[in-house]
Parts: structure tokens; C-alpha cells; sequence
């Protein structure tokens, strides 16, 4: 499961982004999602996350989590991506 944590300001982001990558973590500062409202620009896509990745994106400060999801409408159309908050 791939978690995307937004945060309070650009500052906060590159901080995490840091500590995470610190520990190891496969973590990528991205804009934020059109679907996603963040009051900053930036958020950390943290790829195959699990509780422990959540744990670790709260520890650093993040405002909310969201689960990404990929739906393929059919075979010969593009991947869809949407967001729904993670616990």
C-alpha cells in the first residue's frame, strides 16, 4: 500500500523527507494531488507502506494520511489513481 502524508508547510515536508530517508525508508517529495487539499505544495509519497510507515509519517509531523489506489478502467486506458484517507 503506497501512503501519500501531507504537511503544515514546505519546511515540515523536507524535514520528514529527510528523517525518513535517514531511516531508510523509500520516501519521494511530490506535489500535492489535485484530489488532496494539503496547506502546503508539497507531500511524501511513502511507497509500500504499512502500519509501521504510518507510525513513522505521524511521528514526523505529517497532517494527514491517504491511501493511494489505482484503478484501470479497461485494458487499453491509463491507470487511474485516487485517494481516500487512511486511518
Amino acid at each position: 500500500m503506497d501512503l501519500i502524508a501531507t504537511f503544515p508547510s514546505s519546511q515540515a515536508a523536507l524535514r520528514a523527507e529527510q528523517a525518513l530517508k535517514g531511516a531508510a525508508m523509500a520516501v519521494e517529495l511530490i506535489p500535492v494531488p489535485r484530489q488532496i487539499r494539503g496547506d502546503c505544495g508539497f507531500c511524501l509519497l511513502l511507497a509500500e507502506a504499512g502500519a509501521d510507515g504510518a507510525i513513522e509519517l505521524r511521528r514526523c509531523g505529517a497532517q494527514e494520511l491517504w491511501r493511494v489506489t489505482t484503478t484501470q478502467t479497461d485494458p487499453s486506458s491509463r491507470k487511474v489513481k485516487s485517494y481516500e484517507r487512511y486511518p
